[in-house]
């Protein structure tokens, strides 16, 4: 892609910045070096000279020495070279303007304004108000390219949201669909109102979970009307343990987190053929901070099931809470032989 003009790192325009930069030095010490009110031509070709003796010295320390200062190893290095450059430079302006422009330029007489020790002051300065103005530069195109990564990140990590999301949607969906479908089988009188309750889930997950956070309050709705569904045909020795507690204000919670851990939940546990089946869900609101845990037996369904979808719900949800909570979320996952556990702390 071709670079613009107008961009601040465009060779033509730092170009212009340095010439901008000298012609504008020049002004400076020509009303510096002047010796009578007006400059005279005298004047002109001193500044002019003066000022040639600094870019070496310049553009030197610019463009060689500054580039090899990497690491704490070749400061040294860098400020015995830079100032072997100024003692040099320093050394040649003092010398040329005391000895040697009476044999270069036989018709101007000239001496050095300053003597040795200040024309070294002077070079310093010059070349460290140069450097700091380089530093800064650069400084400034380093806080652009981070903004711009960080923008870029930022939507990949949008994308790769909004796919988590449309993974987890139909993943739900599926299990649910075949829910309903036994009962359609069995001929179930509560299918009507199952198929209600699954609307009224359908249009919280294509219409809430477009948004990265939405009121904790709709989620735990959601979740209610979750189990609410999967009580409907579930079997009657399963033991659903549910505890909600604390305030929940105007806090939000990104969507589809606790529902994809109670389906998880219901698909490992309910679904099972062992006996003394159950669910526990307990959830508490303090301050600002949410506590999850929802536990689970394990059916025998866990060993057979190894099919595509198996753990697909957790490691999406997983990948969520990464994205959203970065550094804001503890997640606990136990297996044990007989039970299945999620514990997840949320800084809301």
């Amino acid at each position: 892609m071709k670079k613009k003009y107008w961009e601040l790192n465009h060779p033509i325009l730092r170009i212009i910045q340095h010439l901008a930069f000298w012609v504008l030095s020049f002004l400076v010490f020509l009303n510096l070096f002047k010796t009578g009110a007006k400059p005279e031509k005298v004047d002109y070709v001193y500044t002019l000279l003066f000022q040639l003796s600094l870019l070496p010295a310049v553009y030197l320390n610019l463009k060689l020495l500054l580039l090899k200062l990497g690491n704490r190893k070749t400061i040294l290095f860098y400020l015995i070279s830079l100032a072997a450059i100024i003692l040099l430079f320093s050394w040649i302006n003092y010398s040329f303007f005391d000895n040697w422009s009476a044999k270069v330029f036989p018709d101007y007489f000239f001496i050095s304004y300053f003597t040795f020790k200040e024309v070294i002051l002077f070079f310093s300065v010059y070349v460290v108000i140069t450097t700091l103005l380089k530093l800064s530069k650069s400084w400034f195109f380093v806080s652009q390219l981070q903004k711009e990564l960080l923008e870029k990140e930022k939507q990949k990590a949008e994308v790769e949201l909004k796919a988590l999301k449309a993974q987890i949607n139909p993943h739900f969906f599926f299990n649910t669909l075949n829910s309903i479908y036994s009962m359609a089988l069995d001929k179930d009188d509560r299918l009507p109102n199952t198929v209600l309750q699954l609307s009224d889930l359908m249009r919280y997950f294509l219409y809430k979970s477009q948004n990265n956070f939405i009121p904790l309050e709709k989620e735990l709705t959601a979740v209610n009307d979750y189990i609410a569904l999967q009580k409907l045909r579930s079997d009657a020795q399963l033991d659903i343990e549910t505890k909600m507690s604390g305030e929940i204000g105007d806090r939000q919670i990104a969507p589809l987190l606790l529902i994809t851990f109670l389906e998880n939940a219901f698909k490992h546990g309910a679904k099972g053929s062992s006996e003394n089946t159950f669910i526990r869900l307990d959830i508490k609101v303090e301050k600002n901070k949410l506590n999850f845990v929802v536990e689970n037996n394990k059916g025998i369904i866990d060993e057979v099931n190894t099919g595509e979808y198996n753990g697909l719900g957790l490691e999406n949800v997983k990948r969520q809470l990464e994205l959203l909570y970065p550094g804001k979320h503890l997640l606990n996952i136990k297996d044990q032989p007989d039970r299945f556990s999620v514990a997840l702390q949320l800084s809301l």
